[in-house]
């Protein structure tokens, strides 16, 4: 039997459709390698803070905010965790709070990730149909700072492919 590079694979969801699309290769990847598989969440806290700050948003609101964020991320983990009961694969689910690639670098440490999951974001040109790779700052910053390699995951028909899977 080959050996695989990976036994711990690390991905953050956010509830844009690619990240979600990312947990479905990862939970793939899992079942096939037997790999362990951690999805986070992280509340971007630091953003909202920044806004306050910046008297951009009340303090009144800054709780609301962070209230529906949290909210938001404990039903995305609950229902990636559905996803992976489906296929039979176990994960460990984390609900984090800060800066965004701060807190993913963080949890691929403590996690002695081998590999972290992201997803790719596409925005075609009008004029030619050519795509192009959009990544947020974010992601730019856990792939210039990651401790272990970095997968951008864009699968066409992957919710298909996890269907039959």
């Amino acid at each position: 039997m080959a050996r695989t590079f990976f036994k711990k694979i690390l991905v953050a969801v956010n509830g844009h459709k690619n990240s979600i699309h990312t947990a479905m290769y990862a939970i793939m990847m899992a079942r096939t390698y037997n790999l362990a598989l951690k999805i986070i969440y992280v509340v971007d806290s630091a953003t909202i803070k920044n806004l306050e700050m910046n008297n951009l948003l009340l303090s009144e609101e800054k709780s609301s905010f962070l209230n529906q964020l949290t909210q938001d991320g404990v039903n995305i983990l609950s229902y990636v965790a559905g996803l992976a009961r489906s296929k039979g694969v176990k994960i460990e689910s984390e609900l984090l709070s800060g800066g965004v690639f701060n807190q993913i670098l963080k949890a691929a440490e403590d996690f002695n990730a081998d590999l972290i999951l992201m997803g790719g974001h596409e925005d075609s040109d009008g004029k030619s149909g050519l795509k192009k790779s959009i990544l947020s700052r974010d992601q730019n910053e856990i792939l210039a700072n990651a401790p272990c390699p970095v997968l951008i995951v864009q699968k066409p028909n992957i919710e298909a492919e996890f269907k039959i899977f």
